[in-house]
């Protein structure tokens, strides 16, 4: 049946786009594919210009998928450390060249190859040696969080003094930087590099330098950080029926466990459409991310997959696109994004169906999506340089009220709601700023020419 589909398409191609019925096309899709629930959306112009929500994200439950949903994005998850690790190197703190062990409290050395260091670009090009298989992650998976220290469980499998070492994680006949292999535990690496060089752990430094300037706030790598209620259940198919996997972890969280939904995976992806820039805020210099998603789709790359000889290229076998799908039990992600035209499209489901004919018959389709105002009010971010000046970091946040500035030394503080309303509420002796109603605020220190905003969620 699905070889008749593909003929009718290979004669019949969609020529009248406009008319498209995405709601029975995708739904259709999912039929032959076997899939619960699924969340996509469509950029342009550096903003959403179509989303959508089909199925179920439990089934038992009669839950339906929406636009919030948060799903676990698997391998998407391993742009979000190339994303840090070049954030690191803007502020002078990582030499991509230079031997990782700089970086790390233990030496990570391939016994092949003793004299031939491994490189943060080695690791970012899955070029480091290392050769560990997707069902090696797997071996260490557990029931809601594995955990955060990732540390200790690198250095236990891939060090020889590990209780767990593993040296045939290493490979025998390509030597680092010779071949690519992909590797989770490499991606996991650079983020203990990382943790090493800012004395914070990884997933915090995502939060304060990712996750929250874009207004991801309802997105996390752990159970114990996310709404449960908004999580979709992975399914596996079974004798013709789903069966519910779990809510499970596994150790290497950074490169595959973040939990996020399409409206806000979308500000990730508009940032980079945006050439590294999102509603005035600057997330990574546009050199970064030329280093990431070069406009020479020859050259190498750090973290993207390069789409002219990885995707499927039946519809528009010319375009040039950088890419990073998910793949995990339960889970089928995908994240594209087209250079020419920084266009871009998300696919998120919790089956392990193939999402391909939907990811190209939105790309086919990408000239009929037309720009409009944005529904959503839109997110309001700050210059990581004016909060680096003032030093000001606003705490708890998110907060069930009291809100500490932490600081001093300003000449003015103005708080408004997400309406632009002003609200009237004065420091206390003690620098805290205290909320009596829940919801969204931003608050705005000033310091003669330099200023500092910031979100405070109150619960």
């Amino acid at each position: 049946m699905r070889y008749v589909l593909c003929l009718i398409i290979l004669v019949m191609p969609l020529t009248n786009h406009a008319q498209t019925n995405w709601d029975t096309f995708i739904q259709n899709e999912m039929q032959l594919e076997h899939i619960p629930g699924i969340a996509a959306c469509v950029v342009k112009d550096e903003q959403i210009v179509w989303s959508g929500a089909y199925g179920y994200a439990h089934i038992e439950e009669q839950i339906p998928v929406t636009t919030s949903t948060l799903f676990t994005v698997a391998s998407i998850s391993k742009l979000f450390v190339a994303t840090a690790v070049m954030q690191v190197v803007e502020n002078g703190q990582l030499d991509l060249d230079a031997d990782i062990n700089t970086y790390l409290d233990y030496d990570i050395v391939n016994p092949n190859f003793p004299d031939m260091p491994i490189t943060a670009r080695m690791l970012l090009e899955h070029k480091s040696s290392l050769k560990d298989p997707e069902s090696q992650m797997y071996n260490y998976q557990t029931q809601g969080d594995y955990g955060d220290d990732i540390s200790s469980f690198i250095q236990n499998i891939i060090t020889p003094s590990g209780n767990n070492y593993q040296a045939w994680y290493f490979s025998g006949e390509n030597a680092p930087g010779s071949h690519q292999l992909y590797s989770n535990i490499g991606f996991t690496i650079l983020a203990v590099m990382i943790e090493h060089i800012t004395d914070t752990p990884y997933h915090q430094f995502v939060r304060e330098h990712i996750f929250n300037p874009l207004c991801m706030d309802n997105t996390g790598f752990f159970f114990e950080d996310v709404d449960m209620e908004q999580v979709a259940m992975p399914y596996d198919r079974v004798d013709g029926n789903h069966v519910p996997l779990g809510y499970y972890g596994i150790a290497l969280y950074p490169s595959a466990l973040i939990k996020s939904n399409v409206i806000e995976l979308s500000r990730f992806l508009i940032a980079y459409t945006g050439r590294g820039t999102i509603d005035g805020y600057q997330l990574l210099q546009e050199s970064s991310v030329d280093q990431l998603t070069p406009y020479d789709f020859n050259a190498d790359n750090l973290g993207w997959w390069n789409g002219t000889y990885w995707t499927f290229t039946f519809h528009a076998p010319d375009d040039e696109v950088w890419f990073h799908g998910g793949y995990m039990p339960g889970i089928r992600t995908r994240m594209n994004y087209y250079p020419d035209d920084g266009t871009g499209i998300i696919i998120l489901t919790n089956g392990e169906g193939q999402y391909g004919w939907i990811e190209e018959q939105f790309a086919a389709e990408m000239a009929s999506f037309t720009t409009s105002a944005p529904d959503e009010l839109p997110c309001t971010t700050t210059s990581s340089t004016d909060i680096e000046s003032l030093d000001i970091q606003l705490h708890p946040n998110p907060s069930l009220g009291n809100v500490h500035l932490g600081h001093s030394d300003f000449d003015r503080i103005n708080v408004t709601d997400i309406t632009g309303k002003a609200i009237d509420i004065t420091p206390s002796d003690s620098n805290v700023l205290h909320f009596s109603d829940k919801g969204m605020y931003f608050v705005e220190i000033i310091k003669g020419k330099q200023r500092n905003i910031q979100r405070i969620i109150i619960q």
